[in-house]
């Protein structure tokens, strides 16, 4: 490239240079606003983990969901947890162990594989009919009331009405289970006279 405004070689050359070091320097610009945008897109990237059978709209905003999504999850969650045969329980206790807070994944860990060792020498089966659900958002909890079948090799075991409660948070906008366990029965203390 070559100037002919300049009627010197010499004055020509200089303005190209200053013309390259301007390129440069915008280039150089441009590279470091694209740097600073992509740390900043990456720094918002979020996962957010959706059950398999979302059929429904779902909204989830800092630590808040919908009652939809934590319908769903909490479905999702008891029924790797508490439907099971001895072919399927390891598979399905380590998917469910996914999505455990990492404080709690330890003992969970140990909890869900001695339960899954128990579950393939007994050939223990069971299947848990959701009930009723309840959210408790102020609590992160939800409450699941169903009933409980228990099979031992092809033998009904026990069919129990039960409830369990899972506890949930949110860490940056993915669910969390926190801990899961089976409500404490109240007892009735009337005496009949």
């Amino acid at each position: 490239m070559e100037f002919k405004l300049f009627t010197g070689k010499a004055a020509n050359i200089f303005a190209e240079n200053r013309m390259l070091k301007f390129t440069i320097l915008v280039l150089l610009a441009a590279v470091l606003v694209l740097s600073f945008c992509v740390v900043t897109a990456m720094n918002r990237e979020r996962v957010i983990l959706v059950p398999p059978v979302i059929n429904s709209k779902v909204m989830i905003t800092g630590d808040h969901a919908s009652d939809d999504y934590l319908r769903e999850f909490s479905r999702y969650i008891i029924s790797l947890a508490l439907t099971y045969n001895s072919a399927n329980a390891r598979n399905q206790f380590s998917e469910l162990l996914a999505v455990y807070d990492p404080a709690g994944f330890p003992n969970a860990r140990k909890e869900l594989y001695e339960l899954a060792d128990r579950i393939e020498t007994t050939r223990a089966s069971s299947a848990f009919h959701i009930q009723s659900m309840t959210n408790s958002a102020d609590r992160n909890q939800v409450e699941v009331v169903g009933s409980k079948m228990t099979y031992i090799g092809e033998m009904k075991a026990d069919i129990v009405q039960t409830a369990y409660i899972v506890e949930y948070r949110f860490d940056n906008g993915r669910f969390v289970l926190t801990r899961l366990y089976e409500k404490p029965a109240v007892i009735n203390n009337t005496n009949a006279k």
